[in-house]
């Protein structure tokens, strides 16, 4: 697993670990290794700290791999914004280069954390047959990647796209820089939440459902899941954000909600009928689930401070500065691979 220290990846390693798989994971560890730490010393991880961008730590990271689990990457549009070559090579180039060498070392699956934001704006429900309309560079880098994973397709290497819904929920790495869990922090701490253009659209996934749904994929016969592109959610989770509010209130009634308009008018609906169809996925989670955890995670003292720097992937690079490429093969291979093929 690439980036099995981060927000989904530190679930999905419990889970494998939990169902008697031996696991491997390789994360540069941009965000620290506090996610993982507890199950650093169990016997069936094999925990190697590399960058996805160097050849060396990649091939390491493959041989012997039944299959390979791509969460790596810099995540919303916010920090790929922060530095851009970096979003490309990481998110992009990266991938590329583990088609390759995942090919070399006949890695037969691949299973890769692509996002619901590749459908931009739209009054339409989309599938995975609907037109992709990436309206922000985090966006382009995960079209990109699943264009190119699956032009490698054939008969020996079989990716599968999981797109995401809107993640929410409390991890081993918690986020306050996703909108269900900020807004419940604001509403806990603050007793006011400023919503923006509440009519929009989204739909949304609680942490612990995408880990799932990644272990459901990995279980499924790879004929069924080889080549696919799955919307990971549930339909019942396609909320607008005043939907949203209005649960939060429930929770937190002192809370005072303020409506607010600005330019960014994205919005979109999300059909999950395929996931639910090819393999029985529904979510286990509900909305209300997720608020009353990170409620529940203030209250017995396991969070704090949720503005601190460590919460926010565009705060902790702001301060720390972007994960530089320290190899110098790896940077020229990334420079040619960050080019469209």
């Amino acid at each position: 697993m690439v980036g099995g220290a981060g927000y989904i990846g530190s679930i999905v390693v419990r889970t494998l670990l939990r169902r008697g798989f031996r696991v491997r994971v390789l994360d540069s560890l941009v965000y620290g290794a506090s996610a993982i730490e507890e199950v650093l010393d169990h016997p069936r991880l094999d925990f190697m700290r590399g960058d996805c961008r160097n050849i060396q730590d990649m091939v390491a990271a493959m041989r012997g791999a039944g299959a390979v689990i791509h969460l790596a990457a810099i995540v919303g549009d916010p920090a790929c914004d922060q530095d851009h070559k970096t979003a490309q090579e990481i998110n992009y180039a990266a991938t590329r280069m583990m088609i390759e060498i995942a090919k070399g070392e006949q890695v037969q699956r691949f299973i890769f954390a692509s996002s619901c934001s590749v459908y931009g704006a739209s009054e339409q429900v989309m599938d995975e047959n609907s037109q992709v309309q990436p309206i922000s560079l985090y966006a382009d880098t995960k079209v990109d990647s699943e264009e190119a994973l699956l032009a490698a397709a054939n008969g020996s290497f079989h990716p599968t796209i999981l797109r995401f819904a809107t993640i929410f929920g409390l991890s081993p790495r918690p986020r306050f820089d996703l909108v269900v869990n900020v807004l419940t922090a604001k509403a806990m701490k603050e007793k006011v939440v400023t919503i923006y253009n509440g009519e929009q659209w989204r739909p949304f996934l609680h942490v612990a459902d995408a880990a799932a749904a990644i272990v459901r994929v990995l279980g499924a016969p790879v004929a069924l899941v080889g080549g696919q592109i799955y919307n990971v959610g549930d339909s019942r989770l396609n909320y607008t954000l005043t939907d949203v509010a209005a649960k939060l209130v429930k929770f937190f009634p002192n809370t005072r909600v303020e409506h607010m308009e600005n330019a960014d008018r994205r919005s979109y609906r999300v059909s999950f009928e395929k996931i639910k169809g090819h393999l029985g996925f529904t979510c286990s989670k509900s909305l209300e689930d997720g608020i009353h955890e990170i409620k529940a995670a203030f209250e017995n003292g396991q969070i704090s401070d949720y503005g601190a720097a460590l919460y926010s992937n565009v705060k902790y690079l702001k301060q720390h500065g972007s994960p530089l490429q320290t190899d110098v093969l790896g940077s020229r291979v990334m420079a040619a691979l960050a080019q469209k093929a």
